[in-house]
């Protein structure tokens, strides 16, 4: 215990003094979690690659992620070269999809820390969590207990500088969650969703049926992590385990017969596990008409060819909700999940009014044969609508389903986005680094 307060003790004080070293105002470093190339940061990485906003550089303990991206032309380097290290302590903007630790966590210190965050507040974070096996880390008495806290979790303990915030409700989360001043939130869309409205002609294609013909319909299933199932996985009931080791989705479904269905329809199903489960898909990707893509960066790039989305708690349904794709609500451990895991925010709407619910597989089934009737994409209820109006209050005119098909996003239109946000925001200097002050980073809120 002593040996660890000491290391804790001696790496805090790392990160104090590299408050003390100068920062290129015109040099980012971006990062992502898991030494990951994806969401938030890897938008605004890929844009300013192609505008020179900013020297930008990328930060990621994955060798052979640096090495494909130097290959692309890329400045890329490893946290612990002496160049990753160099870039960490001079730049100064951190960008970063989770912690400062996506790029460096004890070399942060002085930096303008933008939090680009890799979801919707729909589950709580940060702290507002109260229930479920991540509370204890948030969850203190003291200003002592605070403290320590901080030391054994320092990258969750320092506060971002700046978020974006693409409507008030959303704001209103993040302000609370990262114990944020109102001036650190800009009103804004995000990257993830704004690139490929600038950029249409990048996004990606779906693999072709061996007649080199496409599908009919494509599903993507994208459920959340179950934060609680590593802690829990002895605790499984029999009917979401049935002898198949720690994997809920091997019982949720059956395999075979959802297979049957997607090939009678002419449907693929893109199966889009989270990263800390992907383990998982391996088992169910050799289906036909089954295509695993849980090691892709991310969805991003293909969410305009989506006909329908079949989750559970993830909050990727309200990413979509612009694009006005359905949602099917598969929550197979509805109670389990509930008693186990994180309190979900109240919004003052019920998330699941918005598309179709199924608690069990013979009722997933017979909803995708229900739509698989239609003759044409369902269009949004009321209920939609207003979900949409509570988290993309500030999205551009541009980011509608419409222009995602037609691809109608004109200059005018598309200069109002995230990039151009940021940048102006950046330009005009409004963003302050937070002075190095031991007691700022840990206080709780109040």
């Amino acid at each position: 215990m002593g040996t660890n307060l000491a290391l804790a003790l001696l790496k805090k004080c790392i990160f104090a003094l590299s408050w003390l070293v100068p920062r290129n105002a015109n040099k980012a470093v971006l990062g992502c979690y898991k030494n990951r190339f994806a969401d938030n940061s890897k938008y605004l990485f890929l844009h300013w690659q192609q505008t020179h906003f900013m020297q930008t550089i990328w930060i990621s303990g994955d060798k052979t992620l640096i090495h494909a991206l130097r290959q692309q032309g890329y400045t890329a380097h490893s946290r612990w070269s002496l160049l990753g290290i160099y870039h960490a302590l001079t730049a100064k903007y951190y960008v970063y999809n989770s912690y400062i630790g996506d790029i460096n966590q004890w070399l942060a210190a002085g930096a303008v820390r933008i939090n680009l965050w890799h979801g919707s507040p729909l589950k709580k974070i940060e702290f507002d969590i109260t229930t479920g096996p991540l509370a204890p880390k948030y969850q203190t008495k003291s200003l002592w207990q605070a403290g320590l806290q901080s030391l054994h979790y320092h990258q969750e303990y320092v506060r971002p500088s700046l978020m974006l915030s693409p409507s008030p409700l959303v704001g209103q989360c993040f302000q609370a969650a990262f114990r944020l001043e109102e001036d650190s939130l800009l009103a804004s869309t995000n990257p993830r969703t704004d690139y490929y409205l600038r950029y249409p002609e990048q996004r990606q294609t779906l693999p072709l049926k061996e007649d080199a013909t496409a599908y009919r319909r494509v599903i993507l299933y994208a459920p959340s992590w179950r934060d609680a199932l590593w802690q829990n996985s002895q605790k499984l009931t029999p009917h979401l385990t049935r002898g198949n080791s720690d994997s809920p989705y091997q019982a949720a479904f059956d395999w075979q017969t959802l297979s049957q269905h997607l090939v009678d329809t002419d449907s693929l199903l893109l199966l889009r596990l989270h990263p800390n489960e992907r383990h998982y898909a391996a088992q169910f990707c050799a289906y036909p008409n089954v295509l695993d893509i849980s090691d892709w960066d991310d969805v991003y790039g293909i969410l305009h060819s989506v006909d329908l989305l079949i989750t559970d708690y993830s909050s990727l349904f309200i990413d979509v909700l612009p694009l006005e794709i359905p949602v099917i609500f598969y929550r197979f451990d509805h109670e389990q999940y509930l008693n186990q895991s994180r309190d979900c925010y109240d919004i003052g709407q019920d998330p699941l009014s918005i598309g179709q619910v199924a608690y069990q597989f013979d009722d997933l089934l017979a909803l995708l044969q229900e739509m698989n009737h239609l003759n044409a994409k369902p269009q949004p209820c009321e209920a939609y609508k207003q979900l949409q109006r509570l988290y993309w209050s500030q999205h551009a005119s541009s980011l509608s389903a419409n222009n995602l098909a037609t691809d109608a996003i004109y200059v005018d239109e598309r200069h109002d986005d995230s990039f151009a946000r940021l940048e102006r925001h950046l330009r005009q200097g409004q963003t302050q680094s937070f002075k190095f002050a031991f007691g700022t980073d840990i206080k709780p809120w109040i």
